[in-house]
């Protein structure tokens, strides 16, 4: 399960040009799969947390450093608000 590191979210090329995060949207809690937190303290050692954020088309899920930095981002198109 190769992971790769960002910067931001933005960076990874996952997350649609034009995608905005809705304010009260972000769930954030301890990642519980010990085989995906070794491979990401073998990225970058400390704290990470797993990351559910709604936004205006569709939610990004990723893993968070605690130095801001996200791996394993994915996007999950949803219906768009009217």
């Amino acid at each position: 399960m190769p992971l790769a590191l960002y910067p931001d979210i933005y960076a990874s090329g996952s997350v649609p040009q034009g995608w905005i995060p809705v304010r009260g949207g972000t769930l954030k809690y301890p990642v519980r799969n010990r085989a995906v937190l070794r491979e990401l303290r073998r990225l970058r050692p400390g704290r990470w947390k797993k990351v559910i954020k709604k936004g205006n088309f569709g939610e990004v899920h990723y893993f968070e450093h605690e130095s801001g930095s996200v791996a394993g981002v994915k996007f999950f198109p949803g219906t768009i608000p009217s």
